[in-house]
């Protein structure tokens, strides 16, 4: 198109094109401060996860005046997935907290072994700690030996030795610790399979709470094991043998060893409740007194419910009589996520630790003859406190509204782009407002450049092209696939550490075979396969073939753009912000993308 004469410009299509130039210069500012903006918070969402929301069980164990707790901090995960956390052993003595070395693990339960040790159940330890050092030592870390991620194993010392109880299908066994030739007990079978444990121990029995995973119903059984010679075996040396059916046996056999077995006297049992979710308990008056806290399923409110066993003294019938839970300040919020409420004995006394508002409680009361409890004025444990989703949800708003103000404004640059047209007026306004153009009466080149969704389709096109290399290089160097093409992932909150060196080097490969095939491609053709499809070409300012050093430099720094999710905001932000859609090669290569074919016939106002 030719210069037209200043008098040939109408003054409303000059204010036109001056008002759509302005605009496109702040919108294309504000993207790239927009972009910078959700780069830096999805970096550090990606990296501190402080504001993600946490949860936590509270295990005690009282000593006295002093509490030894296990302090358990859940990760979150989704429902019918194995949960796991880290855990530590804390001492509370008055206002004075002293907290040990933090452990990966889910806690079972938390037992006192004897005066100076305390025992702490995991899903597949069993980990003793030294409670009358300053270090408190790690006397014993060892595996519990049950391969069921559903066993639910507790671990728990009575008359002298330890014993552990563990869910096998719809039967809860028993059996001592660290003894497997010991032949296991059933103790008591469940109404459907999968069961969850919790143990206290008394003078005279062990005490188990046992909650049914399907229906939420509670039982709470009391026994005392110990272990015997197994009657009717085989191997014993009293069982009797058909010799008529017995196979030949040399004339001196050796001697089996003698089997031993695990026998159970039950003291009590009794149904509780049902449709429970969470629960716990201790037993007062030498064990002649339970007391029971849970949380009942889909329960909105999440309120705690007690309930103390009481006998009628004229019948010696006992039952289960509805008590008063610690008293709440605020009623349960968003902020208790994994709101609990622990309870322990000591003697009479009964101790309740529990959250509220993100902070751990503890209170204390006797049981009255009639199951009224008495609950003394709660104190606040100086634990740190729980974080609800309340601040997580603020952050992922804001970050979803940048996000989408960003699309917006993407969306708006792509949607009104300056058309060959516009741009060429816009180009002899500027010099009439300023000077008299140069080269005055040669034709502007006329260049369609190419957006960013045609290049990302040519991009993926070119990716598929170069795919059987890769491969072949994932068979020699053993790389996954998801590792070679790691760059796709967008989004990915996988953090930048040692582990993702790996998917960076692999990554890495896929990027210089992509890249030395687009600089050959380029410089023979002056596109690729996949800018072919989409009839694109690769020019230099005048329109025409780049130099070759042009073209290694806009192919090679691919491999720098397209690394990481994060690194690939840049070149997009820069062909938002760009309106000749350059990216960051482009621009230091000085090259253009451009629609290879534009009809004489077409009007100027084409736009791809």
């Amino acid at each position: 198109m030719k210069q037209a004469p200043e008098e040939d410009l109408p003054k409303v299509l000059r204010q036109r094109i001056k008002r759509q130039r302005k605009r496109l210069k702040i919108v294309r500012v504000t993207f790239g401060l927009t972009a910078v903006l959700s780069v830096v918070l999805l970096f550090v969402a990606n990296q501190t996860q402080t504001l993600a929301p946490t949860s936590r069980l509270i295990f005690v164990a009282p000593q006295g005046d002093s509490l030894w707790l296990v302090d358990q901090h859940l990760e979150l995960a989704q429902p019918n997935v194995r949960r796991e956390g880290s855990f530590s052993l804390v001492k509370v003595d008055g206002d004075n907290i002293i907290k040990g070395t933090r452990y990966a693990g889910f806690v079972r339960d938390l037992s006192r072994v004897d005066a100076n040790h305390v025992g702490i159940t995991t899903d597949s330890r069993y980990m003793s700690f030294d409670i009358s050092s300053d270090d408190w030592d790690r006397t014993a870390f060892e595996p519990i030996g049950i391969n069921d991620p559903e066993a639910s194993p507790v671990i728990v010392p009575f008359d002298g030795q330890l014993w552990v109880c563990w869910v096998f299908g719809s039967d809860i066994m028993v059996r001592p610790f660290g003894r497997p030739d010991v032949r296991e007990k059933s103790l008591h079978k469940t109404a459907s399979r999968g069961a969850t444990l919790l143990a206290r121990v008394t003078n005279e029995a062990i005490w188990l709470a046992i909650l049914e995973k399907r229906d939420g119903d509670l039982a709470l059984v009391s026994f005392s094991p110990r272990v015997e010679a197994a009657v009717g075996d085989e191997n014993h040396p009293g069982t009797e043998r058909d010799a008529d059916n017995a196979p030949d046996q040399p004339e001196t056999p050796e001697p089996a060893p003698a089997t031993v077995q695990t026998s159970v006297q039950r003291h009590f049992s009794s149904d509780v409740t049902s449709n429970v979710e969470r629960t716990s308990f201790a037993v007062l008056k030498d064990g002649a007194r339970p007391v029971v806290a849970f949380t009942r399923r889909n329960d909105t409110t999440r309120a705690n419910h007690m309930l103390v066993w009481t006998k009628d003294a004229e019948s010696g019938l006992g039952k289960w009589l509805d008590a008063s839970p610690p008293a709440r300040e605020k009623p349960p919020s968003g902020l208790e996520i994994g709101g609990f409420l622990t309870l322990a004995a000591d003697s009479d006394m009964l101790i309740a630790i529990y959250s509220e508002a993100g902070q751990v409680r503890t209170s204390r009361t006797t049981v009255g003859a009639d199951g009224g409890l008495l609950w003394n004025e709660p104190t606040v444990l100086p634990l740190d406190g729980t974080t609800g989703p309340t601040a997580y949800i603020i952050w992922v708003s804001v970050l979803f509204g940048v996000l989408l103000i960003m699309a917006s404004q993407g969306v708006w640059l792509l949607l009104n782009r300056e058309r060959p047209m516009d741009r060429t007026l816009a180009e002899i306004i500027e010099h009439k407002d300023n000077e008299e153009p140069k080269n005055k009466g040669v034709e502007l080149p006329k260049l369609l450049y190419a957006n960013a969704f045609a290049r990302a389709l040519s991009l993926l096109l070119d990716i598929a092209m170069t795919s059987p290399v890769i491969i072949l290089l994932q068979g020699i160097y053993g790389y996954t696939w998801e590792q070679a093409y790691g760059f796709l992932a967008i989004g990915s909150v996988a953090s930048i550490d040692a582990s993702l060196l790996p998917t960076l080097q692999a990554t890495a490969v896929t990027l210089l075979v992509l890249a030395i095939y687009g600089t050959v491609c380029e410089m023979i053709w002056g596109r690729t396969f996949g800018k072919a499809m989409f009839r694109l070409r690769v020019v230099d300012t005048e329109g025409e073939q780049p130099a070759a050093w042009r073209i290694v430099v806009r192919n090679f720094l691919k491999v720098f753009e397209l690394i990481h999710w994060l690194v690939l905001l840049v070149p997009m932000g820069l062909m938002m912000m760009s309106g000749k859609q350059q990216r960051l090669g482009d621009l230091l290569a000085g090259t253009y993308v451009i629609v290879d074919l534009v009809p004489e016939e077409s009007p100027d106002d084409i736009d791809i």
